[in-house]
C-alpha cells in the first residue's frame, strides 16, 4: 500500500472530507487533493506532520504503514482519536470568532484545575 493509500484509507476511516482536513491541516483542498489523487505527490515533512496529527497517526504510519512503538496502544489509541475526530469535525465548522472563543474557554477550564 502506498502512502496515497494508506491518506485515503486514514481520512475514509476518521469519516473527515477532504475539504475538512485540508482546514484542520492548514492546507488548501487543492494541495489535499494532489496527495490523494492520481499525482500522489508526497507533502512536505512540515505538511505531513500537521495531517498526521489531524488524522490521529504518525507520518511513520502514512509512509511505511508500520506503527510506532511509542503511540499509544490501540485501544487507547481508538477512543482518543475517535474523541478528537468529533471535536475537530465540529470545531473545523465554526467561525473564526466562535474557534477563539472555545479556545479561550478550554484555556480558562484548564487553569481551573
Amino acid at each position: 500500500m502506498t502512502f496515497r493509500e494508506r491518506l485515503r484509507e486514514q481520512i475514509d476511516y476518521c469519516g473527515f472530507l477532504d475539504k475538512e482536513v485540508a482546514s484542520m491541516a492548514g492546507i488548501s483542498k487543492r494541495t489535499i487533493d494532489s496527495y490523494v489523487g492520481s499525482e500522489a505527490c508526497m507533502p512536505s515533512a512540515e505538511v505531513a506532520v500537521r495531517i498526521a496529527k489531524v488524522l490521529g497517526v504518525t507520518v511513520e504510519y502514512l509512509v511505511t504503514g508500520e506503527k510506532d512503538s511509542r503511540t499509544l496502544q490501540n485501544n487507547e489509541a481508538d477512543i482518543y482519536n475517535e474523541k478528537t475526530r468529533n471535536l475537530l469535525k465540529h470545531f473545523s465548522k465554526l467561525s473564526n470568532h466562535d474557534k477563539d472563543l472555545l479556545v479561550s474557554f478550554a484555556e480558562t477550564m484548564e487553569k481551573a484545575k
